[in-house]
């Protein structure tokens, strides 16, 4: 029997070469792949508006300034309406659990006395070395949080900017975007641009819904079973609503936990409660507002976050289900293409 021989074109070599080149350099920026890909999400969930604005003679510029200044001011009032509340909830909750910080001290010090009365003695200078050693080690934390916090505020400024010039330069992008391929590949790119806007869009939209409507169930229902701190929870939890599987869980934990502190009986009703809660998400909510957005298989969506959480962290975790999402209408979208180009030839 003749050696099988397996031949590898230079074409082939080439595009293996490309594909590896392009996988490096796009974890090397994946930060900045980030940023867009956000502010791709946020046009997306811009874009339905602009639009109907478009068809009633109104700039699409004009129109996103206007309900970017409308969100603004929506948040500064929820904002103005919540921090007082989560204040008030925040120091009764120190208030509650000051009792343990009060016992803690008092053994410290009991365990002082103990230490000078069996003669070990206290050495004053390590205690003022530590001192000073936590001091810088604070005024380093606090800078280094400014300095996080200022660079959260400049990327939300950016993630804003790009969004606007997403949505009122679409035209321009889609002629950029032309330029860069060869015409043949021109309607396909385009319908993919489309699709995975719409997709993208159609996911945060719905996302959105679902954390609000979650938050506002559970406020409800921590308000009625008594749980304290009701409102700061249920903010927790809606937050939490974007992380896929793990945020729901440990959400629900942290409140049972809570209750617990209360009563076992409101443990018990709040877990019930916080179960049956799930469960309408899960099987009304989700494939009601979810479904037709995201379309993608449940095994796929939890390898598509078990993959974002291991290379991202949680920030992987949350875009997990978008980029999932994002690949799966390309993937259809150039299958469609490729087999109509076979038709063609045929």
């Amino acid at each position: 029997m003749e050696p099988r021989v397996i031949s590898i074109s230079t074409e082939t070599v080439l595009k293996t070469v490309g594909v590896v080149l392009a996988l490096a350099i796009a974890w090397l920026i994946r930060d900045i792949l980030l940023l867009l890909f956000s502010a791709t999400l946020l046009a997306g969930i811009l874009y339905p508006f602009a639009d109907w604005a478009s068809r009633h003679k109104i700039p699409k510029g004009l129109a996103v300034a206007l309900l970017y200044l409308a969100l603004l001011a929506l948040f500064a009032g929820v904002v103005g309406f919540l921090i007082p509340a989560i204040v008030d909830q925040t120091r009764q909750a120190s208030s509650t659990f000051g009792g343990t910080i009060g016992w803690l001290r008092d053994g410290a010090t009991e365990l002082r006395l103990l230490s000078e009365r069996l003669g070990l003695g206290t050495d004053s200078a390590p205690t003022f070395a530590s001192l000073a050693n936590r001091l810088q080690d604070s005024a380093i934390n606090v800078v280094a949080s400014l300095n996080n916090v200022l660079a959260g505020l400049a990327t939300v400024v950016v993630v804003l900017v790009i969004s606007f010039y997403l949505v009122i330069d679409d035209a321009a992008i889609k002629r950029a975007f032309h330029g860069l391929v060869p015409d043949a590949y021109h309607e396909f790119g385009t319908r993919l641009i489309a699709q995975v806007m719409e997709k993208l869009g159609a996911w945060a939209r719905g996302q959105l819904a679902l954390s609000a409507s979650i938050g506002v169930a559970y406020f409800i229902g921590f308000g009625l079973i008594g749980i304290p701190y009701a409102l700061l929870l249920a903010l927790v939890a809606s937050i939490f609503e974007f992380v896929p599987y793990l945020g729901p869980i440990t959400a629900g934990a942290a409140v049972v936990f809570i209750a617990f502190t209360v009563s076992p009986w409101k443990a018990l009703v709040a877990l019930v409660f916080i179960l049956a809660i799930q469960q309408l998400q899960n099987h009304v909510l989700s494939p009601m507002v979810m479904k037709k957005a995201v379309g993608l298989h449940p095994a796929v969506s939890i390898a598509a976050f078990l993959v974002g959480a291991k290379l991202f962290g949680v920030v992987g975790a949350i875009f997990s289900i978008p980029v999932a999402t994002a690949v799966s209408v390309a993937l259809r979208e150039y299958t469609a293409f490729r087999n109509a180009k076979l038709e063609a030839r045929s």
